[in-house]
């Protein structure tokens, strides 16, 4: 699955954030930040479905 990376980038709202993010992701897990605050983690659970913890 590849090593850890981090990419930064500006969103105007959390859910643009999280198409980003997933856009970004490749299948894999992802841990979407807000400076220090970690918003959550998503995994990938089916082709079109995200698990949000």
């Amino acid at each position: 699955m590849g090593e850890p990376s981090r990419i930064d980038f500006q969103a105007e709202s959390p859910d643009f954030a999280l198409q980003i993010a997933q856009g970004q992701a490749a299948g894999r897990s992802i841990e979407l930040w807000e400076g220090a605050m970690r918003l959550g983690t998503f995994c990938k659970s089916a082709p079109h479905l995200w698990r949000l913890s």
